[in-house]
């Protein structure tokens, strides 16, 4: 029997380790870094393969994700490698649109997910 969730996220079985807020996946019914399909939502915790790992959904008010470059606020955010945001479209998934900067590389910050 199917379910369906009012809450702001669910937890899944992590495939492999992810760190937390990065952009994550569903493989099946793993979740997996949200690198080369479109992204679910964005992991809250650290957790490494096998492990439940809770993943807030998009549309469920803002989210920290994480850098991969400097970012200010107001820029449009996409996909990255390993799951972080970055200000570079490069043919890539935009996810939202940042409410505020991040200075570098692996800085957490504020989005507004699309």
């Amino acid at each position: 029997m199917s379910t369906q969730t009012n809450n702001p996220g669910k937890a899944v079985t992590a495939s492999a380790t992810i760190a937390s807020r990065r952009l994550v996946t569903l493989l099946g019914a793993h979740c997996v870094l949200g690198v080369t399909r479109d992204w679910v939502g964005v992991s809250q915790e650290p957790r490494v393969s096998g492990e439940q790992i809770p993943v807030r959904f998009p549309h469920a008010g803002t989210a920290v994700m994480t850098a991969s470059e400097a970012i200010v606020a107001g820029d449009p955010v996409y996909k990255a490698a390993a799951g972080k945001v970055s200000k570079t479209a490069a043919g890539s998934i935009q996810v939202g649109i940042a409410l505020e900067a991040a200075s570098g590389d692996g800085i957490e910050f504020e989005v507004l997910p699309l």
